[in-house]
Order: C-alpha cells, then sequence, then structure tokens
C-alpha cells in the first residue's frame, strides 16, 4: 500500500513541478529554422540542409555518406517517410526486410513500421528531392543528433534512458523498435521525466539550438 502511496504521489508532484511549476524555457518552434541551415550526425552519417519552414514542417534535402550506418531500428507513430534517391543504391531495413532502393524507385514507410535507412557503399547518397518533418520532430532532432555524437554510444547507454523521454515528450517522434513496446516507451517516459529533470537532463539545451547552428 505504501509503496502504491508513494508512487502515486511521485507522479503527481513530480509532474506538477516538472510541467507546471518549473517548466522548460524553449523558443518558439515556428521560427526556429531558416533555409541553409544543417541538422547533421556524424554518428548517423546523415547531413540535412533546410530549405524552408512552413505550415508546420521543416523541408530538408539528405545526403547520407560513404558506409553511414544511419539511425537505430525504430519507429514513427505519427508521420510516414517516403525515400527516393538521385544516386547509387540506399539500403533500407523495412520490418525484417532488406531493401535496396535504385534511383527511380520510390519507398513510403508507413507510421508504425520498424525501419532503418543506411549506405553500404562509398557513394555519397543524396535524397531526390526534400523530405518534410513536423516541425517539433526536428527541433529535437538537431538536440538529439548532437548529443549523440558527444556521447559515443550514446542510444545504447544507461544516459538515454533518462535522456530520451525528454525528447520524445518535447516531440522527438522516434522510438526504439527492438525496444519495449511503444506505449510502454511513451508510459515509461511520464514516469522518468520528473526524475530526469532533477537529475539535471532537459529536452532542450540552448547550446544545441538551430538559431546558434551556423550555415
Amino acid at each position: 500500500m505504501w509503496t502504491l502511496i508513494f508512487i502515486a504521489a511521485y507522479l503527481v508532484a513530480g509532474n506538477l513541478l516538472h510541467r507546471i511549476i518549473f517548466p522548460e524555457k524553449k523558443p518558439a518552434v515556428s521560427k526556429c529554422f531558416k533555409p541553409g541551415q544543417e541538422l547533421y550526425s556524424k554518428t548517423e552519417g546523415f547531413r540535412q540542409t533546410v530549405v524552408k519552414q512552413e505550415n508546420g514542417y521543416v523541408h530538408c534535402t539528405l545526403q547520407i555518406a560513404p558506409f553511414a550506418a544511419g539511425p537505430p531500428v525504430h519507429i514513427h507513430t505519427g508521420f510516414d517517410e517516403i525515400f527516393q534517391i538521385e544516386n547509387g543504391e540506399l539500403t533500407v531495413w523495412v520490418n525484417g526486410e532488406i531493401k535496396k532502393l535504385q534511383p527511380g524507385e520510390t519507398l513510403r514507410i508507413p507510421k508504425g513500421t520498424p525501419h532503418k535507412p543506411y549506405n553500404e557503399t562509398a557513394d555519397t547518397i543524396r535524397i531526390k528531392g526534400a523530405i518534410a518533418f513536423p516541425e517539433k520532430f526536428a527541433f529535437c532532432l538537431v538536440q538529439v543528433y548532437a548529443v549523440m555524437d558527444s556521447q559515443p554510444g550514446f542510444e545504447r547507454s544507461s544516459k538515454a534512458i533518462l535522456q530520451m523521454p525528454l525528447f520524445q515528450a518535447n516531440g522527438f517522434d522516434s522510438y526504439l523498435a527492438d525496444g519495449p513496446p511503444v506505449f510502454l516507451q511513451k508510459t515509461m517516459g511520464f514516469v522518468i521525466a520528473p526524475l530526469a529533470r532533477l537529475l539535471g537532463y532537459r529536452s532542450y539545451y540552448r547550446k544545441y539550438d538551430p538559431l546558434l547552428i551556423k550555415k
């Protein structure tokens, strides 16, 4: 009984402090991105360049470095991804199946589908046109990229357990496909977030602010 009371008190008081009394100070996401800004991940080998931000989306071109490992196998719950390439051959792991994408072909990844794009070749692959991401996702992606690059192995570390729920609660709609079910990851995030804030973790770090990233 006392354990349940303690858990309930932690959830109520912790989230009250985290979300209402001491909310994080963050810029308006709708004004974060300018054409030419880069979203770059050395860890993943992805370099995205902003084309425009409008109507709640950030449109980016994408270059994938030779032999880029790409992101972990992940799931988006709120948007589809469409891949078209201008050159080379892009490998995409989709729900247990390996697909080889050639120029002129289109691959749609429906939301909720585990996937992982990566480059097995020595070519720098260019995505055709621009990819549109929800602006909150793009805002968090800059922060996620910076944290991953500054902390090698972060995505599989204990720090990720505390950090990622804060990013996800702020709009980073990306969940590990080989982790617990997505609904459980979201629930864990609600539980962990107050503790993470207390330990100094944030969903926004000014040094990774998209507006401060040089072209």
